[in-house]
This record gives structure tokens, C-alpha cells and sequence, in this order.
């Protein structure tokens, strides 16, 4: 059950504001702010027929300047006593009404009026009392008139003998709140929520769901202009919960602040009789993958391959149940995106040939990649480890058990984000069957599937280190968008995906046509089907074409193109010389279409320049029979992936023997290219001496570095039975 989900279907809405989001540091009226405030109110009640009550604070606050303002301009010039300051009760009088006076004018825009209710703890004292002042809050809202409450500081009082029903506003309202049958309150003050530290202290991060039994909160300052502070609004948040009231303490000061909180967005920190119902927050969902690094570790490489060996067996098995998942997923996706949802059998068994092959690659975790003696009975190696937690971003049918058999045989924990919940069925079919075969060898909460009942943006704007890494498998816009967030490392998505084929003059034709149709047509990537269109990050998008290859080899190309249903355009030159439509520009990446740019070049020099200046830096490939032409291009072209005589297809992690592919990136750093095991990899020095090494000894001249680099043994690959072998060996 997600209570923010159902704050849609609240009927009564309390709505109170605090003194700092409805004045400035000044302490006048911030007409900007409450005019927003009002205008999200008035859409509640005009559009969406809710009933609001407002909380109004802030009335001493703006008294106190009008009066002292007022007195300046009453005194004489002469005289020059000091006058006292003005009472809190004089004080709220005089804002009081500047408040009232606002609100009528404010809300008359919309064709709302607004009562004015002013409360003492007499108010409260008895039932009857209680009784009457409902009543007349029903009348006001049946006739769509808003309640403006706050408190009579002008005569309240507290009653002897009686315990107070309020201290301040933030009390008052969870107070009124369950005595007028609200379902909810909004608290709104001028910061996010609750944090469990004064924000801007060390270890202190904000809660998206307060829970009692768990959640552990130093309290700061009280507020400068209001009598309440963050402990204030928390006991009246849960006092108000323990009464079934669900309460939202968030920013006055955020845009739209009212319209996002009934649409259901994260935002501010929910109080709720039923909070451990609530699904994890973002950061208990990265502190329960952060916990299971340590189990992780003692984790050995055998098991991490037998449990691929299993988790693939188990895909084998349970082939119909993935299908009949991600058939769902395909009707539901409508006809231009089913092609992108659709699996096959062919596909879902190429997924789990996939993960025999990964498991067939030497364990890599705690490899040792570099080592050396240092000097005498001190040798220090560099090996291989995990970088412990990864979120993983994708849309793709076959990128969740892609990215779970890397983190597998990484010994990374993964928490899963599905970005559209397109493949949902489909990701939860393999996340059962995953989870039930690896069950008892390795934590369940080392894998976790995340739909959007978990907030990306509070999940990647963790200010603690809790995620090591974001892997992205969608579009450019979702990895610019997650990119501008957080300040966690962001490995593969966003890249723009042109890439060329070059035909060089001397070229073999007939391996010329084969390669360029594979590059544009054929499924972008094992366990992919992505239709005709072959729509993928590893697609031709541009056919670069020595212009004296003969005319009759250049029309075997275009023709080969056509028949395959390539929609052809030209660049300057090819658009003249072959007759076709001019490309907008030769950057086209042609997303979402079978289509393809061709432009004719007078070298391979020519070539390279266009390429290093207009492809994405993913893959580029040259068709040629001349060795030295062949050895300077893949030189001198500047891309993650170079390939001669070879299609762009290979530019993916299983092809190119990573087993999987958890993306790719054409960024310059530690990986490049398609991303597999290498990604999820960071590296360690470890020191070992056979008796005791100090640097001071070194100084004294007991010994001196020698440094001597040891060769290190290649690692060892196992065989990857295919599926005949599997059958004869059963």
C-alpha cells in the first residue's frame, strides 16, 4: 500500500503554512509565494472539489513590523523615549487582519471567499465546544467557502487545572486535524522534511517515511519568525498519524509544492498510522544493497560460477513462463514499441547461452593484475574487486538477467531501476526464477527489482555513499537528466549512436554488401529482437563510399540497401552523384527508423576526418583488401570500437566475449566501448611481508627498493558446452 499514492483520494485537506514560507527575513508578507500557495489551493477546490481548511501563521510575525512601522510614523519629532516593543498580542491583531485582508483579495480572483476562524484552548475545552466549531467549519466548506484558521493570540489562555490542547500552530492543526475528520495535513515549512540531522550536518539525510521504531533524528534551531521548530511539526505530524490522519511535512518554499504531493511525487516526509506497510524508501533500499557487500565478499569465484550455471539452466526451463510474462508486455505496448518488448524463444535462450559463457571466463574478483617485489620479503600485487553497489537503469527486456549475470560474477550488489515499466512483466518473471536459483548461495537483497513505486531522483541524489556506480541503458535524454543530478559515476547511456561504414576503393565487393547489411539490418545484439529495423546503438547509421570504387559496385550497394527496406539519404556529394534526398546533416543517427546517410569520399583520409569529426565514437568500420590502408584506419580513427572487414554488430559485450553487456560508453574513462566485466571492476593493493617492513628501516639503510616486476600466470578459460553437448552429456 503507497499512502502517497491515495492522497489523491483525500476528500478533507488541512493545509498549514508556517511563518517562514508566508513572510521574508524582513518580516513582510511574501505576496509572491502566497499567491502560489492560494492558486494550488483554488485549483483543490474548484477543479478537483476538495475541501480545505488553511493553517495561517505568520500573524505576529507581520504585526510586530506594521505596528512598530505604525508607531515610528505616530511619534513626534521631538520625541526621542525608546518605546517598548509591541506585545505579541497587539502583534498578531494587526497581522491578523493584513493576512485577511490578502486571502479575500487573493481567493476573489478564483471566485472564493474565505472565513476567518480564530482559536483558543476555551475553544477545545469541552465537547459541546468542539461540537460547534465543526459545524460551522461544514457549513463553510459546503458552501465552498475556505476556513482561514490559526490562533486567537490576542485572548487565548490556558484554562486551570487542564492540560494544553496546543502549544502552537503545528499542534493546533494535527489537533483540528482529527477533531474535523481530515484525511490529511499538509505541514509546509521551509525546508524539505524531516532530515535525521539539522540539513547541511554531516550524516544527516532526508526521510521520505518517518518510522518510529527506526528512525533516529537530532533536532536543530527553532524557527526565527515562528514559535515552532522541526521537533514541534514531528510530534504533531504523529500525534495526527496515531489518529489516522496521513501528514506530509515538505517545503512551502517548492514549486507546485501542493499539485506534485496529489499527483503522488515524492516530495517532504510522510507520517502514517501505517508506515511499515510503506514501501522502502530510496536510501533503505540502497542501505539493504549496501549491507550485503560483506557477505558478498566471502563469496568464492567457484560459487559464483556454478550459481551462472544454475541461473541459466533455470532461464532454460522456465522459457514459456518468459514468454507468456513478456507477452503482456508486448500487447500492452502498443504496435511501434512492441517490436522493442518482444522476446522470443531464440532470444531468451541466447540470454542464458550468455551466462554460460560468462561463467566460463576466469573468475576475476581478487585476480591479481600487476605485481612485484618491492624489496626482500615484501611484495605488493594488484588485484581485481568489486565496486560494491551498482544501480543499474534500463527499459530493454533482456538487459535485467544481462546486468544480474554480471553482477554475479563481479560479486557487485544490484539494485535494478525499470525506467518505463514497459517489460515489467517480463523483468519480474526473471526476477523470480533468478532469485529462486540463487536463493541460500547468495542475499536476496543483492538483487533487487525497483519500479516507480521508489523515487529515481531521491535515489540517485543520495548524498551518502551508497551506490557506487549508475549504469544506464536508455535514452540520451533519461542519462543527461540522471547526469545532471547526481554526483554518483554514471557508466554507459546518453551517448549518441552513429557509427560509419567506410567501402574503401579497394574493397572486396561482395564482402562490402554483407557487411553493410548485417551492420544495418540484422539484430543489434543476442537475446535482442528488435524487429526489421534492428534499431540498436550498434547500427550503421552512416555509408561512407570511396568515390572511384566503379559505378556499378556503388549501385550494388544502394540497390542491396532498398531491398532491404533501408529509406537511403544522401550527404552534399552522394546527394548529387546517386540521386537522393540530402540528409538533414551527416550527425543523423536515424532513431527510431530504418534508415541510413551515404556519402561519397575521394579517401581514406577524407573518411577519417568525416569520422573523427562526426561519429558518435562507438564503432566505426573499414571494408578493404589493403593491409596498410586497413592498419592506419584502425589507427587513426578515434572511436571505443574499430573494426576492418568486420560489422558493427561485434560492438557488443557478448560478442566480443564479456558474456554480457551492462551498456557501453564512449566517454574516456576507466572502461570504453561496450561495458561488461571490466566496468563493474575497481582495483586494490595489497602488501604482503614475510617478517616486518618499515620505511624507517629503508632510511637507516637496512635494505633499498628493488622493484623487481614478477610475471604474473595466465589466467584459465573454460570451455562453454553448447546446447548439443549439453544434450549428449545428459
Amino acid at each position: 500500500m503507497n499512502v502517497r499514492a491515495g492522497f489523491k483520494d483525500a476528500k478533507r485537506v488541512m493545509i498549514k503554512v508556517g511563518s517562514n514560507v508566508l513572510t521574508n527575513e524582513q518580516g513582510r508578507l511574501s505576496i509572491g509565494r502566497i499567491g502560489h500557495l492560494v492558486e494550488q489551493i483554488a485549483k483543490l477546490v474548484r477543479q478537483d472539489r476538495k475541501e480545505v481548511i488553511l493553517v495561517s501563521s505568520g500573524a505576529v510575525a507581520v504585526g510586530s513590523r506594521r505596528l512598530e512601522f505604525q508607531r515610528r510614523l505616530s511619534r513626534s519629532v521631538l520625541q526621542e523615549e525608546r518605546l517598548p516593543p509591541p506585545s505579541s498580542r497587539a502583534a498578531a491583531s494587526a497581522g491578523q487582519a493584513a493576512f485577511m485582508a490578502l486571502y479575500e483579495q487573493m481567493f476573489a480572483q478564483f471566485d472564493l471567499m474565505v472565513g476567518n476562524v480564530l482559536i483558543t484552548h476555551a475553544d477545545l475545552s469541552s465537547s459541546s465546544h468542539v461540537t460547534t466549531f465543526a459545524k460551522t467549519i461544514d457549513e463553510l466548506l459546503k458552501c465552498s467557502i475556505i476556513p482561514v484558521l490559526n490562533e486567537n493570540d490576542v485572548t487565548n489562555q490556558l484554562i486551570a487545572d487542564s492540560p494544553p490542547w496546543f502549544v502552537d500552530n503545528d499542534s493546533l492543526s494535527a489537533k483540528l486535524a482529527t477533531d474535523l475528520d481530515a484525511q490529511l495535513l499538509l505541514l509546509l515549512t521551509d525546508i524539505d522534511g524531516v532530515y535525521t540531522k539539522p540539513p547541511g550536518e554531516k550524516g544527516g539525510y532526508l526521510l521520505d517515511y518517518h518510522s518510529p521504531a527506526i528512525d533516529e533524528i537530532k533536532f536543530g534551531e527553532k524557527s526565527s519568525r515562528g514559535r515552532g521548530g522541526m521537533e514541534s511539526k514531528i510530534r504533531a505530524a504523529m500525534l495526527a498519524s496515531q489518529r489516522g490522519v496521513d501528514v506530509v511535512v515538505a517545503s512551502g518554499f517548492e514549486k507546485n509544492v501542493i499539485d506534485r504531493l496529489f499527483a503522488g511525487e515524492v516530495m517532504g516526509t510522510v507520517f502514517t498510522e501505517n508506515w511499515e506497510m510503506q514501501a522502502l524508501t530510496p536510501r533503505q533500499t540502497c542501505v539493504k544493497a549496501k549491507e550485503c557487500k560483506a557477505a558478498l565478499n566471502k563469496i568464492d569465484g567457484a560459487t559464483r560460477t556454478a550459481l551462472l550455471h544454475k541461473v541459466s539452466e533455470a532461464i532454460r526451463k522456465n522459457v514459456q513462463k518468459i514468454l507468456r510474462a513478456n507477452e503482456l508486455d508486448a500487447r500492452a505496448s502498443g504496435r511501434e514499441e512492441m517490436a522493442k518488448v518482444k522476446l522470443t524463444e531464440e532470444s531468451v535462450i541466447a540470454i542464458a547461452k550468455s551466462m554460460d559463457q560468462l561463467a566460463s571466463t576466469p573468475d576475476p574478483v581478487n585476480a591479481v593484475t600487476e605485481q612485484r617485489v618491492l624489496t626482500d620479503g615484501l611484495v605488493l600485487q594488484r588485484t581485481m574487486a568489486p565496486l560494491g553497489v551498482v544501480l543499474s537503469l534500463g527499459e530493454a527486456p533482456e538487459v535485467f538477467p544481462q546486468t544480474v549475470s554480471i553482477a554475479l560474477r563481479t560479486g557487485n550488489a544490484l539494485m535494478f531501476y525499470d525506467v518505463s515499466g514497459k517489460a515489467k512483466n517480463t523483468y519480474e518473471a526473471f526476477y523470480n526464477i533468478i532469485i529462486s536459483a540463487i536463493q541460500g548461495s547468495w542475499p536476496v537483497d543483492a538483487i533487487q527489482l525497483l519500479g516507480r513505486e521508489v523515487d529515481l531522483t531521491r535515489l540517485v541524489t543520495q548524498k551518502e555513499d551508497l551506490v557506487d556506480v549508475i549504469l544506464i541503458r536508455g535514452s540520451r535524454e533519461l542519462a543527461a537528466e540522471v547526469s545532471a543530478l547526481t554526483r554518483i559515476p554514471v557508466l554507459g547511456g546518453g551517448n549518441e549512436s552513429v557509427s560509419h561504414v567506410y567501402v574503401d576503393v579497394d574493397a572486396d565487393l561482395e564482402k562490402a554488401v554483407q557487411i553493410v547489411i548485417d551492420s544495418k539490418v540484422n539484430a543489434g545484439r543476442p537475446g535482442c529482437n528488435l524487429g526489421p529495423a534492428g534499431l540498436t546503438s550498434n547500427s550503421m547509421n552512416t555509408l561512407l563510399i570511396h568515390e572511384d570504387l566503379p559505378i556499378d559496385a556503388r549501385a550494388k550497394l544502394v540497390v542491396a540497401l532498398t531491398e532491404a527496406k533501408v529509406k537511403l539519404y544522401g550527404g552534399p556529394k552522394a546527394a548529387t552523384y546517386l540521386g537522393l534526398s540530402e540528409a538533414p546533416n551527416l550527425d543523423m543517427e536515424w532513431e527510431g527508423q530504418l534508415a541510413a546517410t551515404i556519402e561519397l569520399v575521394s579517401s581514406m583520409d577524407e573518411a577519417v576526418s568525416l569520422i573523427n569529426s562526426h561519429s558518435s565514437s562507438l564503432c566505426d568500420v573499414i571494408v578493404t583488401e589493403n593491409e596498410a590502408t586497413g592498419e592506419r584506419f584502425l589507427q587513426e580513427v578515434d572511436s571505443a570500437c574499430v573494426f576492418k572487414n568486420a560489422s558493427t554488430r561485434f560492438a557488443d559485450g557478448y560478442r566480443l566475449g564479456m558474456g554480457a553487456e551492462t551498456g557501453y560508453t564512449t566517454r574516456r574513462i576507466h572502461t570504453r566501448g561496450p561495458a561488461g566485466i571490466k566496468g563493474l571492476l575497481t582495483s586494490r593493493w595489497i602488501v604482503r611481508s614475510d617478517s616486518c617492513h618499515t620505511t624507517q628501516q629503508e632510511l637507516n639503510g637496512d635494505w633499498q627498493y628493488c622493484h623487481e616486476v614478477i610475471p604474473i600466470a595466465p589466467m584459465v578459460t573454460t570451455p562453454v558446452q553448447d546446447d548439443t553437448d549439453k544434450a549428449a552429456s545428459a
